[in-house]
């Protein structure tokens, strides 16, 4: 059992001994649920998830509501017969009876899943779902539920809470629009054109608006649906037309002749059925996928505006919907950015004055008005936006907060309020911001904010009692479509109002830029120092500083890793400090999976940042794919280290006085002068005389996978001695033939010499050799010892005519935590750069009997390698079998002590104190500290 799980029994058994033969109803719910929920079940943030005595329709009180679980409790005192009837509003109901009458007076955006019935010693689980619920419940009893908590980890696990649900319906919903918009865009004339494009993808859009409307109640039930059904295709066009003009119409302005059919819809306003566009004609199969699969298929009440928006976007933006799948960001991922900025804090703000005792009513009614305040004067801006889901999700947790704000300042009592033109609600979408540079994906991000303000109202209306006017639109965000490098963020919102920047900005490494992409890039970072070599995420980082300028923002964007490893970090960082900007908080490398059914993921970072300072956090993931630990590191530097603030820039030559480092050998041979054995063998049948010129060779797969390889190299031969070897000069003019042909004109020039490699490094001595590329599974990046004769490719980094000093130095944990701090990478694995990673690490200070002790621990890791002789490189630096190779370990784990010793550091430091303390080294080294 694991060790959360053995916790949460345990405080089930104490739960159950607290419980046992007590409950009653009036005076024992609150704490009863709280205590369940909270302590047992691992509810978060439970005073603001769950409220209690919820009056209702029926004019009763539903005592607990959990919301995003969609769960109800109807609770009892103990010993009460949850199946005998009991007199309410005239008729005879059972609890569970009483709850499902009013779940079904409500709109379905608000209809529970589950209700829970319970008398203190029983709880019944009755599953809406279910045929006949009333009778088909889950049952067991309080002395049971140490052994049957998993019967309510639904009101905690993500597949079955609101968000689950949620997010398969905007999947559902957006497969089935897809395959809408592919119909639609059949009937125009010219479907590939900017204009048909764009008047299709307004139409889906008002489309879609259309039928969330109608499920939500927003429109008169099945209005949408009975104002096209009856129609032949062939009108349904007119008719989409008229409906459009009708919505935009305020009601004076109505024709008072309009039919019926259209006087049934309300005045929506918000611009969004403003323009007239072109609308294509519907064939009878278009109607029916529209208003039976579209339509009745989905429950439009039930969709994520912020997963929707998304897959809408990415399916039916002809931009993306190339790639093959339907993408969105999941709210996991916009939590990880938008949390620890700044909704942890609100919501632990919440739960503070919530908590506050020993304080009079007023006093705590102040502080919830004033909250109420402060979250309704937020500024919220994402200068990449997107289809708006970080906006959306943004919007929809403050709703929340504001729902428990009203909740507590009605004492969980709903409130009656006479005065239609007061609204309690004050959170809106005046507060949202942002620059999207397709103008199609602007309109989604309206649409979606709009649709998540309309299901937010439905949710309020329950707490206050009253109804919210949801038509015609008021409110909107701005949204503005242009290119986040070059418009002015402060046309947009001005910085001194903006409270927070966030947002997803769009990933494209150097080499992949547009000539325009990249002239942008380099303007924004106004000509800085490698400005042509950083990755395109980086414009907004520089974007954010410079707006910042004296304002109080504070901004987290998720960004490439790259930002943040390798030569990059000084290209990007360096700059962005000079403006006083400094990280607050960040999560490392993990895979940001993008939701799409093509399973996209890249490795990214999430950097929060301002110029305000304070409490340091990292998100640390163990591996890309773990979950965060949280830490609170003295300083956090832009290589998101605990560690001073220096920047590591590339260099051509080693700081200490150590062999320069290179690469191996490049042949540019057409694979002429490379054999396996067995070929190597065959040709020395032939040609027993060339034995003397061939070398073993070692590239990285060849080293860590023990793929025996061998090179021909005749360089250093004579032409007598060539002269004897007939086989060799075939192999020689082939190569020559080979180069000549090349298109590269560098390629051509070294046909002249055709017995020489493209590249030479050919050590007379030892040599150490370095994968170029290697697994960030593995604790160390594997080492070779080259002995001479041995000959290495290009595709490794060569140390030539290095001792085992040398040799132990690199494989020890110290230069391997330097290499994991500022190695650039190539997906999540480890890319070794001489100028970025060796030139710049801080030899220790060692004596010379301390050098040879690490000499004589270095061997010590060869022997303990050729203990193995079947096994590989692979298999002995495999993480997961390291337990097979005892004598490697402890080799490895001697080498580490003996250098970290010279470093005058205690043995059995922590990696990271180990990296802060390289830091100090560097920058001591270059001057910078």
């Amino acid at each position: 059992m694991a060790n959360n799980e053995r916790a949460r029994v345990q405080a089930a058994k104490r739960f159950v001994e607290s419980w046992a033969g007590r409950g009653y109803e009036k005076g024992d719910t609150h704490s009863f649920w709280l205590e369940l929920l909270r302590d047992v079940v691992g509810m978060k943030n439970v005073t603001t998830a769950v409220r209690f005595e919820q009056s209702t329709s029926e004019r009763g009180f539903i005592d607990v509501i959990i919301p995003d679980a969609k769960t109800m409790i109807e609770q009892k005192s103990l010993g009460v017969d949850l199946d005998k009837p009991e007199s309410r509003q005239g008729s005879m109901v059972t609890p569970f009876q009483q709850v499902k009458r009013y779940a079904d007076s409500l709109p379905n955006s608000q209809r529970p899943d589950t209700i829970i019935v319970s008398d203190f010693g029983r709880f019944r689980i009755h599953d809406l779902d279910q045929v006949k619920p009333a009778e088909n419940y889950t049952e067991f009893t309080l002395a049971e539920l140490p052994e049957q908590l998993h019967l309510l980890d639904f009101l905690t696990d993500p597949h079955r809470t609101r968000q689950g649900r949620e997010e398969q319906v905007s999947l559902d919903a957006g497969q089935l629009v897809g395959k809408l918009y592919e119909l639609l865009r059949q009937q125009y004339v010219d479907p590939d054109s900017p204009e048909s494009r764009h008047a299709l993808n307004v139409l889906c859009v008002r489309l879609v608006f259309c039928l969330f409307a109608e499920d939500a109640g927003l429109f008169p039930k099945n209005a949408f649906f009975n104002y096209l059904n009856d129609l032949p295709a062939r009108q349904v066009r007119a008719a989409l037309r008229d409906l459009f003009i009708h919505l935009r119409t305020k009601p004076e302005d109505l024709d008072p002749y309009e039919s019926d059919e259209l006087k049934a819809f309300p005045y929506v306003n918000g611009g969004l059925f403003e323009a007239d566009e072109d609308i294509p004609g519907f064939s009878d199969e278009i109607v029916r996928v529209l208003l039976h699969d579209v339509s009745l298929g989905t429950n439009w009440s039930q969709i994520s505006p912020t997963i929707f928006g998304g897959v809408f976007e990415s399916t039916l933006n002809p931009e993306t919907r190339r790639s093959g799948g339907m993408h969105y960001t999941s709210p996991k991922n916009i939590h990880r950015v938008i949390d620890p900025l700044f909704l942890n804090d609100l919501t632990t703000e919440l739960e503070d004055i919530v908590a506050l005792s020993g304080v009079t009513d007023r006093k705590r009614r102040n502080a919830l008005e004033q909250y109420h305040n402060k979250i309704a004067s937020l500024t919220f801006f994402d200068p990449a936006c997107g289809s708006g889901n970080f906006l959306t999700e943004t919007y929809i947790s403050l709703r929340r907060l504001e729902n428990k704000v009203l909740s507590e300042l009605n004492h969980y009592q709903t409130s009656l309020v006479l005065d239609t033109e007061y609204s309690p609600l004050k959170v809106s979408l005046d507060q949202f911001y942002g620059i999207e540079i397709n103008d199609f994906a602007v309109s989604v991000a309206t649409t979606a904010l709009w649709i998540a303000e309309l299901q937010a109202n439905a949710e309020a209306q329950i707490i206050v009692t009253q109804t919210i006017e949801d038509l015609p639109l008021t409110d909107s965000a701005r949204i503005v479509t242009g290119n986040a490098l070059t418009l002015d963020w402060s046309a947009v919102l001005p910085s001194g109002e903006c409270s927070y920047l966030i947002g997803n900005p769009p990933f494209r490494g150097a080499r992949y830029q547009t000539p325009e992409q990249k002239a942008n890039l380099v303007a924004v970072f106004d000509g800085a120092r490698n400005a042509g070599n950083i990755d395109f995420v980086a414009g907004w980082f520089m974007k954010a500083a410079r707006y910042m300028g004296d304002s109080p923002i504070r901004a987290a964007f998720v960004a490439t890793n790259s930002i943040c490893q390798g030569e990059q970090v000084a290209n990007v960082w360096s700059p962005i400090y000079d403006l006083g900007v400094r990280i607050d908080f960040a999560h490392d490398t993990f895979r940001w999976h993008n939701e799409s059914n093509d399973a996209a993921a890249v490795y990214v970072v999430i950097v929060g940042f301002s110029k305000q300072g304070g409490v340091k956090r990292l998100f640390h993931h163990p591996t890309v794919n773990d979950e965060a630990v949280v830490e609170a590191p003295a300083q956090l530097n832009a290589y998101l280290k605990d560690a001073p603030d220096v920047f590591v820039w590339s260099r051509s030559e080693p700081l200490s006085d150590v062999p320069r480092i290179g690469i191996g050998n490049k042949p540019i041979d057409g694979g002429y002068y490379l054999f396996t054995p067995a070929e190597k063998e065959a040709f020395l049948d032939v040609e027993p005389g060339a034995a003397q010129f061939f070398h073993r060779w070692y590239g990285s797969q060849e080293f860590i996978k023990g793929i025996e390889r061998w090179v021909l190299w005749v360089g250093g031969a004579t032409p007598s001695e060539l002269s004897e070897l007939p086989e060799v000069i075939k192999r020689i003019h082939a190569v020559r033939d080979l180069r000549a042909s090349s298109r590269s004109a560098p390629t051509r020039k070294i046909a002249a010499t055709p017995t020489r490699f493209h590249v030479e490094n050919i050590p007379l001595g030892q040599s150490v050799l370095i994968p170029e590329v290697s697994s960030e599974r593995r604790k160390y990046i594997p080492l070779g010892h080259l002995l001479p004769g041995d000959l290495a490719s290009n595709l490794v980094r060569l140390v030539p005519n290095a001792t085992l000093y040398h040799f132990g130095i690199l494989h020890s944990r110290a230069h391997n935590a330097w290499m994991r701090t500022v190695a650039g990478r190539l997906k999540s694995d480890y890319r070794y750069s001489g100028g970025i990673v060796y030139n710049t690490f801080v030899w220790p200070s060692s004596s010379d009997s301390q050098q040879s002790h690490i000499a004589d621990r270095a061997q010590d890791v060869l022997n303990a390698r050729d203990l193995y002789p079947d096994s590989t490189i692979a298999q002995m630096y495999d993480p997961d079998l390291d337990f097979m190779f005892p004598a490697l370990t402890s080799a490895h784990a001697a080498l580490d002590d003996a250098v970290e010793r010279a470093y005058g550091l205690e043995v059995g430091l922590e990696e990271k104190d180990v990296v802060a303390h390289l830091f100090e080294l560097y920058g001591r080294a270059i001057g910078a500290l």
